[in-house]
């Protein structure tokens, strides 16, 4: 339930396409878009994040099949889906349709996200029960971990990924999320790497308000290269994963840029940061 990488595989044989990214393309285009911009994977939006995210993108199951052969023809690989938000209120079964949407394509893994799920072991039973879902359809589950929500640091999102005792569960590592968490590149070493299973990778000013913090990651973040995060010591830190492109296709600094040109743009900016 991992994507195998050489662990001395270059930079192109890890880029991976983030759905964010290409929000307004659908889902076929984005295949070629990956294809001609050298990234060898790309996840995709299966699972509605919400109305203020309205995704052209979003895969339906009738298409997945479709999308899969044009997958294969064009040698781009997928590789996770998002987004699956956990409340206290969950209903997990209702995931159970993009799940299946999504291991018809052939990803690997699904992102999940917390909301407001104040009381530790109730996460905790959210989190095994989306797990669960997921390895019935084959699928590993990554936390994503964000600054202000209730699983807010890299450390937060492997100790409750340890603590389920699921075997496909782990953690991804968003550039942002760790820096805007008052981490650093080093932390990525302090946990198990059975659990680091992706990376994601923008840019951003040194310090934001609490209020731009919270419209950041899915509004308004920085070309790799153009702000002040670290971004090659990141990328030296991570072990042989995949590194998901994503800044957001509303972001200031894309607008007016097609798809590709957007694409081409953060992907060589990245290129340049990490030498």
């Amino acid at each position: 339930m991992t994507q195998a990488i050489d662990a001395g595989a270059s930079l192109a044989g890890r880029l991976c396409l983030e759905p964010l990214t290409v929000l307004d393309c659908p889902a076929e285009e984005t295949v070629d878009i990956a294809a001609a911009t050298g990234c060898r994977f790309l996840s995709f939006w299966v699972q509605s994040a919400g109305p203020q995210l309205p995704a052209a993108c979003m895969v339906e199951r009738a298409a997945a099949g479709q999308l899969a052969r044009r997958l294969a023809d064009s040698g781009v690989r997928p590789l996770n889906l998002e987004v699956f938000i956990l409340a206290a209120d969950t209903d997990v079964s209702q995931f159970r349709p993009a799940l299946e949407t999504g291991a018809a394509l052939g990803a690997v893994s699904a992102t999940a996200l917390f909301r407001d799920i104040a009381e530790p072991g109730r996460r905790l039973e959210k989190f095994v029960e989306l797990c669960q879902a997921a390895a019935d359809c084959g699928l590993r589950v990554n936390i994503e971990f964000i600054s202000y929500n209730v699983v807010g640091s890299l450390h937060a999102a492997a100790e409750l990924a340890r603590a389920s005792g699921q075997t496909n569960a782990g953690v991804v590592v968003d550039l942002l999320h760790l820096t805007r968490s008052g981490g650093s590149p080093a932390q990525i070493g302090e946990v198990d790497p059975r659990l680091v299973a992706h990376a994601q990778v923008c840019d951003g000013p040194a310090s934001v308000t609490e209020e731009e913090r919270k419209l950041e990651g899915s509004f308004n973040r920085l070309v790799p290269g153009e702000g002040a995060f670290p971004v090659r010591a990141f990328y030296e830190a991570l072990p042989a994963i995949p590194i998901g492109v994503e800044v957001p296709w509303r972001a200031p600094g894309l607008r007016g840029l097609t798809p590709l040109e957007r694409v081409q743009r953060i992907v060589g900016g990245l290129r340049a940061a990490v030498g």
